[in-house]
């Protein structure tokens, strides 16, 4: 049990009670709102008898609860404003207990934090808390996020520090969700205090009073369930990226399956038949010779059913409605001076085909190999992948654009301060994205 100290408000007379142990500071009169120096002679420091409280707050001076196994009571409370934010209002709550000493209870717009003064934190300047990536601190890495600065708007019950109106700190704000650290800096000395984000409705009961209702509002300690495209992190969409486009390549085969080989030569025309078994992808015909000269001295044609469905020649290349026999595409000849040529057709009736191999000129001595190959995939299939990937990936860029519009609205903060070096990694990983989808492209061409 603390021991309760009893003094008299020097502006007042009003009878106060004292039971913050022996490191209070300052109290303020809960009669006429004066703030008195406990270690000089009660001297009144500041006044907040004109002073209006802008929120309704759940927890008063004198509650008892219970936090982390330590039963605290609440002796003193400060409310501070931050310049740069328009609702950036908060207020910390000073815990008491004999056995543990002090520690701290902030509500911020129905957000709950406590707060413990560290007395581990490295040794860095306060001009280079925001220049680190990360602080470590009891084997933890804390990222700075915000800096800022704040006044003290309303003060009361005791404190263990000397506190008055309009007295400013400077802020550094340190993140590991739910737990953080808080750079404070005055005119005197520079303090660290580790925090944890607590779950609202066990405090009150911890507390025994009513509960509010949940905080909707941002927090940046707050654990939260983000969103599916919010949690499909850079990283994660380039695994999931690989995973798929490996599971395409699979599944497509782009080699096929061969069902023909033959060769031809400038003897006389060879003919032969193949059967199409699968309806699935393309059917290839892949043309070689040892020499270009060769290989311009062939016309291919096929045919089903007896109509013509398909002619090759070094000039020109036609596809033919098997019903009609009029010509229904025109493709591009091959180059003069190519020694292999890859045609992709696609057959869509399953059955036999025959192909006819003829000879230009007889004279010209010259050997043609041909392979048939079926199911073959081309870099269509793949540009559909590429063309739903990208989609997923602004799809996913424009959630991000909202989702972040969102917290800046509910920080009170410009969204045009991003911070860069989660620009870069983007940019990076954008880029490694596109390489990768370009060195496939071109690979698969190939």
């Amino acid at each position: 049990m603390s021991q309760v100290k009893s003094i008299k408000c020097t502006n007042c007379a009003a009878p106060l009670s004292l039971i913050g142990g022996g490191r209070v500071e300052s109290i303020t009169c809960s009669y006429c709102k004066s703030v008195l120096d406990l270690n000089d002679n009660y001297k009144v420091l500041s006044n907040f008898k004109n002073v209006k409280e802008s929120q309704k707050l759940p927890f008063a001076i004198g509650m008892v609860g219970r936090i982390k196994d330590i039963d605290y009571t609440i002796i003193g409370r400060v409310t501070y404003a931050a310049r740069e934010y328009p609702h950036g209002e908060w207020t910390d709550f000073l815990l008491f207990s004999p056995l543990y000493g002090y520690a701290y209870l902030t509500y911020e717009d129905g957000h709950l934090i406590y707060s413990k003064r560290n007395r581990t934190f490295p040794n860095v300047t306060w001009s280079e808390l925001t220049q680190h990536s990360s602080i470590g601190v009891d084997r933890k890495d804390f990222t700075p996020f915000d800096h800022y600065e704040a006044k003290i708007v309303y003060i009361e019950g005791e404190l263990t520090w000397l506190a008055k109106r309009n007295d400013k700190t400077y802020f550094v704000d340190l993140i590991n969700p739910p737990f953080g650290i808080s750079a404070e800096k005055t005119n005197s000395e520079i303090e660290y205090y580790k925090s944890e984000y607590l779950d609202s409705t066990t405090v009150y009961d911890a507390f025994n009073i009513e509960a509010e209702d949940e905080a909707k509002t941002f927090n940046v300690l707050k654990p939260f369930k983000r969103p599916f495209l919010k949690s499909l992190s850079y990283i994660a969409f380039f695994v999931l990226f690989i995973i798929a486009l490996f599971a395409l390549v699979g599944n497509v085969d782009g080699s096929g399956k061969l069902i023909k080989s033959i060769s031809a030569d400038n003897q006389a025309v060879k003919s032969t038949d193949f059967t199409v078994n699968s309806s699935k992808y393309l059917v290839d015909l892949e043309l070689r010779a040892s020499k270009a000269k060769e290989l311009n001295n062939f016309n291919l044609q096929i045919h089903k059913d007896k109509n013509i469905i398909f002619s090759l020649t070094p000039q020109s290349a036609y596809i033919f409605n098997s019903k009609t026999n009029h010509i229904e595409k025109k493709l591009h000849p091959w180059d003069k001076d190519s020694k292999k040529v890859r045609v992709s057709l696609n057959l869509e009736e399953l059955g036999t085909y025959h192909l006819s191999i003829k000879p230009i000129n007889p004279s010209i001595k010259s050997t043609l190999f041909i392979r048939i190959n079926e199911a073959s995939s081309r870099l269509n299939y793949l540009g559909w992948f590429f063309a739903f990937t990208f989609i997923l990936w602004i799809l996913y860029k424009f959630y991000q654009w909202r989702y972040k519009r969102k917290l800046a609205y509910e920080r009170g903060i410009d969204i045009e301060n991003e911070d860069l070096e989660h620009n870069t990694k983007s940019g990076i990983i954008t880029i490694v994205l596109i390489i990768i989808a370009i060195a496939i492209i071109i690979a698969f061409g190939n």
